[in-house]
């Protein structure tokens, strides 16, 4: 069975993946760690636009 893992464990590889919000636990996000923007405070970028999320914006 497959079960969703912690944004800890997410990879940090560019690799895109699902996540969840977690100021709104119902919507999903496809996202990447954006390898270029090391030490940056918004280093999740999604998809579907060129905007940055923190580290902390997503649950699983």
């Amino acid at each position: 069975m497959w079960s969703w893992r912690i944004m800890d464990r997410a990879p940090r590889d560019g690799r895109w993946i699902i996540a969840i919000n977690r100021g709104e636990p119902d919507r999903r996000a496809v996202i990447r760690w954006d390898p270029a923007s090391f030490g940056d405070s918004e280093p999740w970028r999604v998809a579907s636009c060129d905007h940055g999320y923190a580290s902390d914006a997503f649950t699983d």
